[in-house]
């Protein structure tokens, strides 16, 4: 784990911050909530057959934690595409208080006090924040939004919408599956290198017949083709696969699981205190 993360805890409610973000932020455990069963017991996700109530009183207890609005959480429908949306007053509560209507792998604003989520259970969930602009981001890849650059999409959309400068933006790529345990086929890399070129042959380790694909790495990379500062990106180097004790993962669990939630949100004024 990168020294910058630290475990937290509020109540019984657990998850990680890290310190270079100074705003108020999260990347959630499986620890804390009230669901029951597979999704036992911080489930964020209302699409994993959880009771919808259970769901909302894990985000209430969040929001609590956080000091963050509950009515104005708004998330992300992640399709493993690279469609990127800017969050508007209009748009605020999206997936929670207003019925969701996009399909959205990233989102980015710079309207305060507006949590934006994105979900993992083993894919990659970045959090972004501008502090010149102040401006944020989360954006959710898997391999083939990976392939496919949601993630410089999503700071070149920063950008060009609200002003993020390239060279003073920080990103943190939070939990996910590590290269030590995202085993693949062939397709996989062979997909990855189709779509990216040789630029990701670093990342893939062959292993006998099977392949292990660094994901975390690449998308670090990715970040700093985009403009962003090498000294600015954290890897939180910690792997849900690893750590399913922690964290739900995909592969752990063959699809039965709650999912975490990465959030991010800025507050009313320029002046962030550093979150604690």
């Amino acid at each position: 784990m990168d020294d910058t993360m630290a475990r937290r805890a509020c109540g019984a409610f657990q998850y990680y911050t890290c310190t270079r973000l100074p705003v108020r932020h999260a990347f959630t455990t499986k620890r804390g909530g009230v669901s029951t069963g597979a999704c036992e017991s911080m489930n964020l996700g209302f699409g994993r057959g959880d009771d919808p109530e259970n769901v909302r009183r894990n985000y209430h207890i969040l929001a609590d934690a956080l000091s963050i609005p509950y009515e104005r959480i708004t998330m992300t429908k992640q399709v493993h595409r690279d469609a990127v949306t800017v969050v508007t007053e209009e748009t605020v509560g999206m997936g929670l208080t207003q019925p969701m209507a996009w399909e959205s792998d990233a989102l980015v604003t710079n309207l305060p006090n507006t949590p934006l989520a994105g979900f993992y259970a083993d894919c990659v969930v970045t959090l972004l924040y501008d502090p010149v602009s102040h401006s944020c981001g989360v954006c959710h890849a898997g391999w083939r939004g990976t392939a496919l650059g949601i993630l410089p999409k999503t700071v070149d959309t920063m950008a060009a919408a609200l002003g993020a400068q390239r060279d003073s933006l920080i990103a943190v790529i939070g939990p996910s599956i590590g290269v030590c345990c995202f085993e693949t086929d062939a397709d996989v890399p062979e997909a990855m290198e189709a779509q990216m070129g040789a630029q990701v042959q670093p990342f893939i380790r062959e292993k006998g017949p099977k392949f292990h694909v660094d994901l975390q790495g690449i998308n670090a990379m990715l970040l700093q083709s985009a403009g962003v500062r090498a000294e600015n990106i954290v890897n939180s180097g910690l792997c849900t696969y690893c750590h399913s004790d922690e964290f739900w993962s995909h592969r752990v669990t063959k699809g039965e699981r709650g999912v975490q939630a990465g959030i991010i949100c800025l507050s009313s004024t320029e002046g962030e205190k550093r979150f604690k």
